[in-house]
C-alpha cells in the first residue's frame, strides 16, 4: 500500500467513525418512530373495521401531505443558512431570516388549514371520505395543520444549529409514541373515525408548544446574535433565503406525495377498505427504512465536508461502505417480508392476509433496489446538483400518479404498488447514473455484495424453502429467525474486514462517557 492509499484509508476510517457515532442517537429516534408507526397501523387495523381504518389512513395521508406543502422547504433552508451565517460572522442576519421563514410558512399553513375546514365536505367526497365522520375529521386536521407546521419548523431550527437531540426526544419519541397510545385509548372507549383522528392529531398541538418553548430557550442560551446588526436588509435576506429554499420545497412535496398519494388515490378510485389493506401491506417499508434515514442524516454534512476538502478517494469509500451498512440494517426486513409475506400480513387480520401479498412483494423488491443504490440523492444535493435531484423527484412523482390513475381502476392496490415500485426504481436509477457520470461514484462494491449474499443465504433461501413445506405464520417465522439472525450476524462478522466493522467496535470502546451522559441528560 502506498503512502497516499494509507492516508486515504486512515481518512476513510476517521470519517466512517464519525458517521457511525453521529448516527447513533438518530438511529434510536428513527427506530422508535418507525416502530411506533407500525404499532399505530396494528392498533387501527385490529381495533377498527377495514372501512374505518381506510378512512383514517386516507385522512392522515392528506394531513401529512399538506404539512409537507406548508413547510415550503424551510427545513433545508434553515440548515443551509443559520450555521453558515454564524461561521461568517453574520449573526445579525439570523433573526430576520428566522422571522421571515416562520411568518411565511405559518401564513401558508393557516391558509391551507382554513381552506380544509371550509371545504371539508366537497374535499371528503372527492377523496372518498364521504362516509360517517369523514368531513368532521378533515376539519380537525385543518385546525391542527398550523400546529404541525410550527412544530416541524421549530425543530428544524434547532437542527440547523447542529442539535439533533430536541428532534429525537420531541418528534421521534414523544410524539410518535403518544399517537398509537391515544388511538388505542380512543378505540377502548368506542370512539368513531372522528375520535380516532382527533386522538392522532392532538399530540401535534402539544409538541408545537413544547418545541417552541425549547427553541426559544435554545436561542437565548446560544446568544451569539443578540444585539448584532444585520449585514443586509430584510428583503435582501429573504430573497437570498427563498431563492435557495423554494426548489427544495418542490422536492420535499414530491417525495412526500410519492409516499402518500397512492393511499389517497386508492380510497378515491376504489374504496377505503382497499386503502387500509394497502397501508398495512406497505407499512414495513418505513420500518425497514429508519436505519437508512438515520445514516443519511449524518452523511449529508459529511459529504459536504469531503467535497469541500477535495477528499474524493475518501468520499468514494465512505459512500460505498455506508451503503453496505444501510443494506445490512434494512435489507433483512425486506428480504424477510418478501420471502414470508403471509406471516407479516397475518399481523393485521385474515382480510389483509388474503389480499396484500402481491403488494408486499412489489414493495420488497423496490426497497431492496433503493437501499442498494445508496444515498445518491443526498450526494447530488450536497455536491450542488440540486436541479438533478428535483428532476428525479418530479419524474418519479409523474410516473407514480400517472400509473396509479391508469392501473388502480383496473388492478386495484396491486396497480398502486406496481406504480410506486416503478417510480422508486426510476428515481434511484437516475440518481445512480448521475453520480456515476458526474463524480465517478457507484454504491455497489465488495462490501455491498457481502451484505446482499448474506441476506439471500441467511434469510431468503431458508424462508422460501420452509414455505414449501408449511404455512409460515408469525410464530413459525419467529422460531426461524431465532436461527437465521445469529447466522446472519456471523456471516457479516466473517466479512468484517470488507465491511470495515472494526470502525464500529472501535467507536464503542473509545466513545467518551460524557457523550452518553449528555444524551441522557438532554433526554
Amino acid at each position: 500500500m502506498t503512502g497516499v492509499d494509507q492516508e486515504v484509508g486512515d481518512n476513510t476510517r476517521q470519517h466512517l467513525t464519525q458517521v457511525a457515532r453521529g448516527g447513533a442517537l438518530g438511529l434510536v429516534g428513527a427506530g422508535v418512530s418507525a416502530v411506533a408507526g407500525f404499532v399505530l397501523v396494528l392498533v387501527v387495523t385490529n381495533r377498527y373495521p377495514s372501512q374505518s381504518a381506510g378512512l383514517f389512513f386516507t385522512a392522515t395521508s392528506v394531513f401529512l401531505l399538506l404539512t409537507a406543502i406548508a413547510t415550503l422547504g424551510t427545513e433545508t433552508g434553515l440548515g443551509r443558512f443559520l450555521l453558515r451565517y454564524e461561521a461568517q460572522d453574520r449573526c445579525g442576519d439570523i433573526p430576520p431570516t428566522l422571522r421571515g421563514a416562520f411568518r411565511i410558512t405559518l401564513g401558508v399553513s393557516v391558509v391551507l388549514g382554513v381552506t380544509v375546514v371550509a371545504a371539508a365536505e366537497p374535499l371528503a367526497e372527492l377523496i372518498g371520505l364521504d362516509g360517517t365522520g369523514g368531513a368532521a375529521s378533515l376539519r380537525v386536521l385543518g385546525v391542527l395543520l398550523p400546529f404541525s407546521t410550527w412544530n416541524g419548523l421549530t425543530l428544524a431550527g434547532t437542527r440547523a444549529f447542529g442539535r439533533m437531540r430536541t428532534t429525537v426526544v420531541i418528534d421521534k419519541i414523544a410524539l410518535s409514541l403518544s399517537q398509537p397510545l391515544l388511538v388505542l385509548t380512543a378505540s377502548l372507549v368506542g370512539s368513531s373515525l372522528f375520535g380516532m383522528t382527533l386522538a392522532w392529531a392532538l399530540p401535534y398541538a402539544v409538541a408545537a408548544v413544547i418545541s417552541s418553548i425549547m427553541f426559544r430557550r435554545f436561542l437565548r442560551r446560544r446568544g451569539t446574535f443578540e444585539h448584532t446588526q444585520p449585514t443586509k436588509s430584510y428583503r435582501a435576506l429573504q430573497g437570498e433565503f427563498w431563492r435557495f429554499t423554494w426548489p427544495r420545497s418542490i422536492t420535499r412535496v414530491s417525495q412526500m406525495a410519492i409516499q402518500r398519494v397512492d393511499i389517497i388515490l386508492i380510497a378515491a378510485l376504489r374504496s377505503p377498505t382497499e386503502a387500509a389493506i394497502y397501508t398495512a401491506a406497505t407499512r414495513f417499508v418505513a420500518l425497514g427504512q429508519f436505519s437508512v434515514q438515520a445514516i443519511t442524516q449524518v452523511l449529508q454534512p459529511k459529504f459536504t465536508a469531503l467535497l469541500a476538502n477535495h477528499e474524493y478517494g475518501s468520499l468514494k469509500e465512505v459512500y460505498r461502505i455506508s451503503t453496505a451498512w444501510s443494506m445490512g440494517l434494512a435489507w433483512p426486513m425486506y428480504v424477510i417480508v418478501g420471502s414470508a409475506p403471509l406471516a407479516y400480513l397475518g399481523l393485521f387480520g385474515p382480510e389483509y392476509e388474503a389480499q396484500g401479498v402481491t403488494v408486499a412483494l412489489f414493495m420488497s423488491v423496490a426497497m431492496m433496489f433503493g437501499v442498494a443504490s445508496g444515498p445518491a440523492d443526498s450526494l447530488l444535493l450536497m455536491s450542488g446538483r440540486s436541479a438533478l435531484s428535483l428532476i428525479n423527484s418530479l419524474t418519479a412523482l409523474a410516473l407514480d400518479i400517472g400509473l396509479c390513475l391508469v392501473l388502480i381502476p383496473r388492478m386495484g392496490m396491486t396497480g398502486a404498488a406496481l406504480a410506486w415500485a416503478v417510480a422508486v426504481i426510476t428515481r434511484c436509477s437516475l440518481a445512480v447514473v448521475q453520480t456515476r457520470v458526474t463524480m465517478s461514484i457507484v454504491s455497489f462494491g465488495p462490501a455491498a455484495a457481502v451484505v446482499a449474499l448474506a441476506n439471500v443465504v441467511c434469510f431468503g433461501v431458508p424462508l422460501v424453502i420452509l414455505g414449501r413445506f408449511v404455512k409460515v405464520d408469525i410464530g413459525i417465522l419467529a422460531l426461524a429467525l431465532i436461527v437465521c439472525v445469529p447466522v446472519y450476524a456471523l456471516v457479516l462478522w466473517i466479512g468484517r474486514k470488507v465491511l470495515m466493522l472494526s470502525v464500529l467496535t472501535g467507536m464503542i470502546r473509545q466513545a467518551p462517557v460524557s457523550e452518553v451522559e449528555e444524551v441522557v441528560e438532554d433526554a
